[in-house]
């Protein structure tokens, strides 16, 4: 925290070196607004609604397989009781193991999307930065406060929704 608060300190502290300007831009903002954020947005949707219809036809079978169970306990001989209890045991198992890799599935496509995403409005960003002669263009999350910068995130969304 003390080192991110010196390098904005210095950062400010040299602004009137900087001839172009500055320029901040919300990289977070902009990926919720752009066409393809939205779209990749709803392909997750669409994977964890998938996912989650998966997880919930095992759930069914899991509970269905416990009920049965429930209903056959005071019948069983004690060797079959214990069967059926290592086989929803299992089933259980197998269960948690398919929640845990749905969440990753999904976890890891989402990142693997968003960093895609934003390769391609970093390069966006660095065109416009050029085109506008700014010497630096700083992530919105990392200021606390600057004075004089353009915020270009508009901009960034217009343009690389425009295809640039």
């Amino acid at each position: 925290m003390i080192k991110k608060i010196l390098v904005m300190a210095a950062l400010l502290s040299v602004q009137t070196a900087f001839a172009g300007g500055l320029a901040v831009v919300d990289f977070g903002k902009a990926m919720s607004l752009v066409r393809e954020g939205a779209k990749m947005q709803a392909e997750l949707e669409e994977l964890k609604a998938d996912r989650g219809e998966r997880l919930q036809e095992m759930e069914k079978q899991l509970m269905a397989m416990q009920a049965d169970y429930q209903k056959q306990e005071m019948i069983l001989s004690e060797d079959t009781r214990k069967k059926k209890q290592a086989e929803f045991m299992m089933a259980n198992q197998e269960f948690q193991k398919a929640v845990s890799a749905a969440q990753q599935e999904v976890a890891q496509v989402g990142e693997r999307k968003s960093m895609a995403l934003f390769e391609r409005l970093r390069t966006t960003t660095e065109s416009i930065g050029k085109e506008k002669g700014y010497d630096m263009v700083i992530e919105a999350s990392a200021v606390i406060y600057v004075g004089k910068a353009d915020n270009i995130t508009a901009e960034l969304v217009t343009r690389f929704d425009a295809g640039e």
